[in-house]
Parts: C-alpha cells; structure tokens; sequence
C-alpha cells in the first residue's frame, strides 16, 4: 500500500508541475490549454501577462473570462503549427490546431475547432499569454 501511495503522489507532482508559463512560447500554449482542461481558471490567470492582467481588470476578472469561454470545454486535441518569436526576449506568436470536446450540462457533446492564433510576451524569463484585447492587434503568422 504504501508504495501505491508513493506513485500517486508522484504522479500528483508531475501533473501539478506541468502548469505555469514556460521558457518557451509552444510551452506556454500547451500549458496554457492542459489547464483549460483540468479547469484551473485561477491558475490560467498566473500564465497571463501582468501587463495584460491589469488592463484586464486582474485575476479574478481573467479566471472569469476564461471560465466563461472555455466551461464546457473537456477534452483538447493541440498541435502547434508554428511558433515565432517576432522580437527575441520581448514578443511572440504562435499558430496551433486544435479541437475540443464540448460537454455542455443537458448537451450531447460535440466537437469544435478552436484553432487559432495567440500573442506572449517575454517577462522573467517566461512566456506569457496575451488576452485578446489588451496588447493590440491578433498577431499574424
């Protein structure tokens, strides 16, 4: 029993470590959308931009977006297409394909593309995501 006890801790570890901004910006998406999975809304607010952050009204008001906009999703399927750091240790963009599994309350599921297009900045040696909105025009690959 014990040694069952000690690989689910493990496996907790690695899971809970997976989270955050990366040092890359393919990183931070994948991050970024394994939270949406396991629906972190405080935790996707932490992988934001602080500039952003604050034009976004901070924490609470980006968890909540994101809960508003990814609730029902379950399931992500995420390739990244291409990633390009526009300014070294300042922008990026990066281009992915994706599809989710939507489960809404009283609703068969369905699939849905969620491709798109996402905008980071370089701050602390991190990438951080870009809400749409708050850093000028969708970045274009």
């Amino acid at each position: 029993m014990p040694r069952a006890v000690l690989l689910a801790a493990l496996g907790l570890t690695l899971v809970a470590g997976c989270g955050g901004p990366k040092g890359s910006p393919e990183g931070t998406i994948k991050s970024f959308y394994s939270t949406i999975e396991s629906q972190d809304w405080m935790d996707l607010a932490e992988m934001v931009d602080p500039d952003s952050l604050s034009k976004s009204g901070g924490p609470q008001r980006v968890a909540a977006f994101y809960y508003s906009v990814f609730q029902d999703v379950r399931d992500i399927d995420l390739s990244i297409d291409e990633a390009l750091v526009t300014r070294p240790d300042e922008e990026a963009a990066v281009r992915f394909k994706c599809t989710a599994t939507f489960r809404a309350l009283g609703q068969m599921p369905y699939d849905r593309d969620c491709s798109d297009t996402i905008a980071l900045r370089w701050h602390d040696g991190k990438w951080y995501i870009v809400v749409p909105g708050t850093g000028g025009l969708r970045p274009k690959l």
